[in-house]
């Protein structure tokens, strides 16, 4: 944990500075016209004033260019940021809320953390900043709603994060495996429409002697119960009922996990232990023959100098689950990261103008498109058809992210999230590891999320609930 000072001498002369910004696509003729012109015109009243943000340093560096656009344009720069990754974010802002600091202007986390935060005192709703400035959150489908709480805005979405469903291109067209396929099975090789669907293919794949897993998803502690999750949703299933009663010991929740630990029999041994930074090297080598995973990542499978296996992958829908009868696709949404603004700052309305300029076409472009940083992933209705993005992660997985992002599912929306989650971390870790069967983990997990929810307050929730159940994706699948 740091905190990086960036002198103004740095920010207009150094590795920050504006005479690299002329030899970029960003640079000065970006402000010709476009949607960022009337948020620069609404924030330059304010006049100068540094920012600090509680921000992960690999986000904020592709930020630079834009963020240094907006400073020369109207005063207004992040020049000081604590430098927390992503996953520790949460317990940095929580503790800033509960002592009502107004040290940190904006924060930039997962939007689950919403109505925690909210409910601390600590945000500033954007939805003034935001028809002051005209802008608009223009993202696909219903995935604007993921920052949103009780009819209110409190984030401005940077990172469209969004499960896609990638599948090794050379194992699906090679002639001897469609054979072999339909010899066994008596229908085609084809891609997976629902999860059985997909674990008979990871099955036919997985020859650890070869050097391939059938399944590169994760299930380790703060990353598995993203897959949980998703697998629920599309059973049609949801952890709480409107009395905030837990309803996962049911039969979407059976199917939900008896999905997740099947996965075993086709993982990597070591994937209860394992994070992104052993997965994902795994993954752009070619060790594994699917999964679901981030959508960023096709930026780096697909990047010739950083992965042996570009052009050798296929893009598309996640699985999908059934729910009355009908087939139904739900894809993890998790975290969907913003900028949100604190409401003690004295600066507040420097930063809303500046978390709106980021969430920009023209500035997110710079992001989204990066090659060399890709933490920032597409979610707007224009980055779906622009050519650098599509430049950035083919086509093809730009129409993967696209019809994902269509039916993107949320987080444990509620005031303290990060308990819930924990929750589904402890359970499901031992029902991996064999400690808890099935059923039992079903069952301890709606008796621990009852605890979560009367030291809470039922009231609070299932208030809090309305809004969990609102931002859940209208569609039962892409157009």
């Amino acid at each position: 944990m740091t905190n990086q000072r960036l002198p103004r001498r740095r920010v207009l002369q150094g590795g920050l500075g504006l005479a690299a910004l002329a030899a970029t696509p960003f640079g000065r003729s970006a402000l010709a016209a476009g949607d960022g012109d009337q948020v620069i015109a609404a924030a330059k009243g304010i006049g100068k004033t540094d920012l600090k943000a509680i921000m992960w340093a690999n986000y904020f560096v592709p930020m630079k260019p834009p963020m240094e656009e907006f400073q020369k344009a109207t005063g207004i720069g992040i020049t000081n940021i604590k430098d927390l990754s992503t996953p520790t974010i949460p317990q940095a802002a929580m503790a800033e809320a509960l002592t009502r600091s107004g040290d940190f202007d904006l924060v930039h986390l997962g939007s689950e953390m919403i109505p925690s935060l909210v409910s601390a005192g600590y945000l500033e709703p954007l939805d003034e900043y935001m028809k002051k400035a005209n802008y608009k959150m223009n993202a696909v489908g219903d995935y604007g709603k993921l920052p949103t709480y009780d009819g209110k805005t409190y984030g401005i979405i940077t990172d469209g994060n969004i499960f896609v469903q990638q599948i090794r291109k050379d194992l699906m067209e090679d002639a001897d495996n469609k054979k072999k396929f339909e010899d066994k099975f008596g229908k085609p090789l084809a891609w997976p429409q629902s999860w059985d669907d997909e674990f008979r293919l990871m099955k036919f794949f997985h020859n650890p002697d070869k050097g391939i897993f059938g399944s590169g998803n994760l299930r380790a502690r703060g990353f598995g119960y993203v897959w949980f999750l998703m697998y629920l949703y599309s059973f049609g299933g949801f952890p709480f009922d409107a009395d905030m009663k837990p309803t996962v010991n049911t039969d979407a929740g059976k199917r939900a996990i008896e999905v997740y630990l099947r996965d075993k029999e086709v993982a990597f041994p070591d994937s209860p232990s394992w994070g992104t930074s052993q997965m994902i090297p795994h993954i752009a080598a070619g060790d594994v023959a699917m999964c679901q995973y981030w959508g960023g990542l096709i930026k780096l499978c697909e990047n010739p100098a950083k992965s042996k296996t570009a052009g050798k992958w296929l893009y598309g829908l996640v699985p999908g689950g059934e729910a009355n009868g009908k087939p139904l696709w739900r894809a993890a949404g998790m975290p969907v990261i913003v900028l949100a603004v604190n409401r003690h700052s004295p600066r507040k309305a420097a930063a809303a103008y500046m978390a709106c300029w980021l969430g920009t076409e023209k500035a997110s472009l710079e992001m989204v498109a990066d090659r060399v940083n890709t933490f920032h992933d597409a979610w707007s209705v224009e980055q779906m058809t622009n050519p650098r993005v599509a430049e950035a992660y083919t086509p093809d997985g730009i129409k993967a992210i696209k019809a994902n992002l269509s039916v993107a599912a949320p987080n444990i929306y509620l005031t303290g999230n990060q308990e819930f989650v924990d929750v589904l971390d402890k359970n499901l870790g031992q029902a991996y590891v064999g400690q808890l069967k099935a059923d039992e983990v079903l069952k301890s997990i709606d008796e621990d999320f009852a605890k979560v929810v009367k030291r809470i307050g039922t009231a609070k929730l299932k208030s809090d609930y309305k809004t969990y159940a609102s931002i859940m994706p209208t569609a039962a699948k892409p157009a």
